[in-house]
């Protein structure tokens, strides 16, 4: 029988990147996305701490999908609930202590590691708190494959900010800058153009701090990056999302 997950998504374009690319995570557990949180097995909720009361919006949500939890529950089911990204990484512990039937709380740089979160929640290890900045960047352990992305598609290949803003709370929940290598970019926009994609978004969040290996060996910035994407065919416009 095959189980369905819902993924709530909040702020930036990055998080709909994120949520995307956790659909692809669960796919091949068997996961197939749903419109009804009602219906999932598995629910997540990808959040923002950009956003004013975000975390009392994501609270408000968590109570009203508990009544939905607590009935598949009784009926001999199981809705494991997860909440992700920015709003996970700086108050894990808060929400565990506020929502303790929430199975699993983890940051925008452990997502890649869901199939294993999924797999101790299921054999009833306890819940999971995962908002360590892993050693290995989590692009190199995310499926190739990618969901469909229609005519345009997010792409990342920057993220963190070293900047410190004063009014910021990024560099704490995002971590320090990282780029992903020129051909791991490349790889994956060729990926999105077969697909169908015509214009592709380029994502960081100092997306003009980019400093990627380049199949050289050199460090390549956004712009040499740009004119290497600008020559796959199929691909029409390139936009790019944000610099500092």
């Amino acid at each position: 029988m095959q189980k369905k997950v819902h993924i709530k998504t909040w702020g930036c374009q990055m998080n709909v990147y994120d949520s995307a690319r956790m659909a692809d995570v669960v796919a091949p557990l068997g996961f197939a996305p749903t419109d009804e949180a009602a219906d999932a097995d598995l629910v997540i909720f990808n959040t923002c701490h950009i956003r004013e009361k975000a975390t009392e919006k994501l609270f408000s949500e968590l109570g009203r999908l508990r009544p939905h939890q607590q009935a598949k529950q009784d009926a001999g089911g199981r809705m494991m609930v997860a909440v992700a990204g920015c709003v996970a990484q700086a108050e894990g512990a808060e929400i565990q202590r506020r929502a303790p039937f929430v199975d699993m709380v983890f940051g925008p740089q452990t997502y890649h590691q869901l199939p294993e979160m999924i797999a101790r929640v299921t054999r009833g290890a306890g819940a999971v708190l995962n908002t360590e900045f892993p050693p290995e960047p989590k692009f190199d352990a995310l499926p190739e494959d990618r969901t469909a992305p229609g005519i345009s598609a997010f792409l990342s290949v920057q993220e963190g900010c070293d900047k410190f803003c004063t009014f910021c709370v990024v560099p704490y929940t995002r971590g320090a800058e990282y780029s992903r290598s020129v051909q791991a970019i490349v790889d994956e926009a060729q990926r999105l153009v077969a697909a169908g994609a015509r214009e592709i978004t380029v994502l960081g969040q100092n997306v003009n701090a980019f400093h990627g290996e380049g199949p050289d060996g050199t460090v390549w910035g956004l712009g040499r990056l740009f004119h290497r994407l600008a020559e796959i065919d199929g691909l029409q416009r390139l936009r790019y999302t944000t610099s500092h």
